[in-house]
């Protein structure tokens, strides 16, 4: 049984996860999105209870490494040095503007993990096939060969290591053939299994007429309030942003990183904004634990 954010409609989710991601990408407070890319990590561990974390941890901290160190020696714009290498200056507007970066990446790759989690393929062409079926279809199929290519590729090396070939160890000859025979037999099998599927569609009737569906969603109350409390934070926390209030100005003028005034009205709405579906969540681990059945 479906719970949590997950129960709701696939168009509200759709919607606050496209709400949240422009948000992300034109905030550019680091404040905010510090706090912002801290909710986004409790919230995919806690709907997945980590699983994704645990297996795009590296790429999300090489990410974050790559922007926050490699900026400050590529941009060498500003008027604070902070000190210089090899001859380049280390500027703090590049530091700060690295800063930024790698937590708005970050942020927005820690967002997409959510959306992997809650919009699965099923919801993906609920929203889409009726409207673009043949995109919602190749999309469908282009995103399911990325995972499992990678399976098969695991498979393949399994049985070719039973047999004594393998791309891992020996000579780079050795290396460099079997890594070859590996791709052969999986094009082989993936093309194979290709026109096994073009032939079930045809012999289907795929793309003959106009094809009738089941509707397993259904847009309730709950779904309505979720979407309109969602549609006045993005509406404020995207006023936030053309005002400037969300904005830390690194050029000319170099900005504090901290907030006064009426920023902090725009901060605690753009917060609200990323942090619904958390408050949704934890509010079912609470009903979870310590809801009591009358007897």
């Amino acid at each position: 049984m479906k719970r949590g954010f997950s129960s709701f409609h696939p168009l509200v989710c759709f919607f606050y996860y496209i709400g949240t991601m422009s948000v992300l990408m034109l905030a550019k407070q680091p404040l905010f999105l510090l706090t912002a890319m801290l909710i986004l990590l409790v919230l995919n561990g806690v709907q997945d209870s980590g699983r994704g974390l645990r297996q795009w941890w590296l790429g999300l901290v090489l990410i974050f490494a790559g922007c926050l160190f490699i900026y400050p020696f590529a941009n060498h714009r500003g008027t604070h040095i902070l000190f210089y290498f090899h001859g380049n200056p280390i500027m703090l507007e590049s530091i700060f503007q690295g800063g930024i970066t790698a937590l708005a990446w970050t942020s927005l790759l820690l967002l997409f993990l959510s959306y992997n989690v809650i919009i699965t393929p099923e919801k993906f062409l609920f929203l889409f096939a009726g409207v673009l079926p043949r995109w919602a279809l190749l999309t469908m199929i282009t995103l399911r060969f990325v995972p499992l290519l990678r399976r098969r590729i695991v498979e393949i090396e399994s049985v070719q290591a039973s047999k004594g070939t393998s791309a891992r160890r020996g000579s780079l000859y050795h290396r460099a053939k079997a890594g070859l025979l590996i791709v052969q037999i999986l094009l082989t099998w993936s093309l194979e299994e290709a026109v096994q599927t073009a032939d079930s569609m045809k012999a289907r009737g795929y793309g003959l007429g106009r094809r009738s569906r089941y509707i397993p969603y259904t847009f309730k109350k709950k779904d309505s309030v979720f979407l309109m409390i969602s549609l006045l934070l993005l509406a404020l926390s995207l006023y936030g942003c053309w005002l400037g209030d969300l904005v830390m100005a690194v050029q000319p003028i170099l900005e504090t990183p901290l907030l006064h005034g009426r920023e902090w009205l725009f901060y605690v709405f753009a917060l609200g904004l990323v942090g619904l579906p958390l408050g949704i969540e934890g509010r079912e681990v609470l009903l979870w634990h310590f809801y009591k059945p009358e007897k």
